[in-house]
This record gives structure tokens, C-alpha cells and sequence, in this order.
């Protein structure tokens, strides 16, 4: 019996990644803005992630809500473009995963430069899956731009909660500590 139950938690943590629905959609990914521009809100991962960074920049440092947006879409063009020339793409998958490592370390620790690091590169390499993905196809530039829009805009609304949290929440502070902790393993995951 006891046998039974660990195949049933193995089979279960197994299937978590396609729980994610992270990338779906991408047989029509290749037609335009409007596409790039839906796939980050088809995404349970996309959503997450950028709900996660917006509402984490919004607890630890008021600058960072400008600069984390500017870096945020800066960085995620520039993983674009590296993906687009091929560079990191047999990596992009490690750098994802250590990306998430080094972003629960940094919550765990709460260093707020290492929290930066971490996200940056966590945008960086998801950058670089996309770029690689498109760089064959003739509309990528449209497709990255819709990426980026939606991303951002995603972003701010995880700015937004993040200050409703704060502001109006009893122990909100802690709530967000432990969603980031959440999120940061079920995209480990």
C-alpha cells in the first residue's frame, strides 16, 4: 500500500509541468503582434512569473518599480535578440532552472541584489527559449514586441497587487513572501 502511495505522489509532482500550460499556442505564435501579445496571458507560467516579479519589486524597494520595468523589458529584448543568433540556446533550460534557484535563495535570504540578479536572468534566458524559437520565423520582431507589451503590462499588475498587499492586507508582507516562495517552486517544478 505504502508503494502504491509514493507512485501516486511521483506520478503527481510528474505531471506538475504540463499543469503549467506554459507555452501552448505556439503552432499560431509565428503570425504577428497579436499573437506574441496573447501568449504571455495563455501561459500559466508567463503569468505567474511576471505577477511574481511585479508584486516581490513592489515589497522590497521603491525604485525598483521604474528601473525593474525598464530592466524587465531591456532584458527580455536583449534575451530575445541573443536567441534569435542561437547564443545560449542549448543552455536556456539550465539558466531558467538556476534562475529559479537563486531567486528562492535570495527570498529565503532577503537580499534584495541577489533578488534582482535572479530575476534578471530568469528574464534573460525566457528570453532566449522565445528568440529561439522564432528566429526562423519572418514575423519575430512583431511577435517579441507583442511579448514584451504584455509582459510589461502583466508586470504593472503585479506592481498593483503587490501595493493593495501591502497597504490593505493584515500581514500582507508575509502572504507575499510565501506566494513568491509557491510560485518559485511550482516553476521549479
Amino acid at each position: 500500500m505504502q508503494t502504491l502511495k509514493v507512485k501516486i505522489v511521483a506520478a503527481c509532482i510528474a505531471s506538475l509541468p504540463m499543469l503549467a500550460m506554459a507555452h501552448p499556442g505556439h503552432e499560431s505564435a509565428h503570425s504577428g503582434f497579436m499573437a506574441g501579445f496573447i501568449h504571455p496571458f495563455t501561459g500559466l507560467d508567463h503569468l505567474m512569473m511576471a505577477i511574481a516579479l511585479g508584486v516581490l519589486f513592489s515589497k522590497f524597494a521603491k525604485q525598483w518599480k521604474i528601473t525593474g520595468v525598464i530592466a524587465f523589458i531591456l532584458t527580455l529584448a536583449f534575451g530575445f535578440v541573443l536567441g534569435m543568433q542561437g547564443i545560449f540556446a542549448t543552455m536556456v533550460e539550465y539558466g531558467i532552472v538556476a534562475s529559479l534557484i537563486v531567486l528562492a535563495v535570495a527570498l529565503c535570504v532577503r537580499h534584495q541584489m541577489l533578488l534582482a540578479i535572479s530575476a534578471i536572468g530568469l528574464t534573460m534566458f525566457h528570453g532566449v527559449a522565445h528568440g529561439f524559437e522564432l528566429a526562423h520565423s519572418g514575423n519575430a520582431v512583431y511577435v517579441a514586441s507583442g511579448m514584451i507589451v504584455a509582459m510589461a503590462l502583466i508586470y504593472f499588475g503585479g506592481l498593483g497587487l503587490g501595493e493593495v498587499i501591502r497597504r490593505y492586507v493584515p500581514y500582507g508582507d508575509k502572504m507575499v513572501a510565501a506566494c513568491a516562495a509557491v510560485v518559485a517552486l511550482i516553476n521549479l517544478a
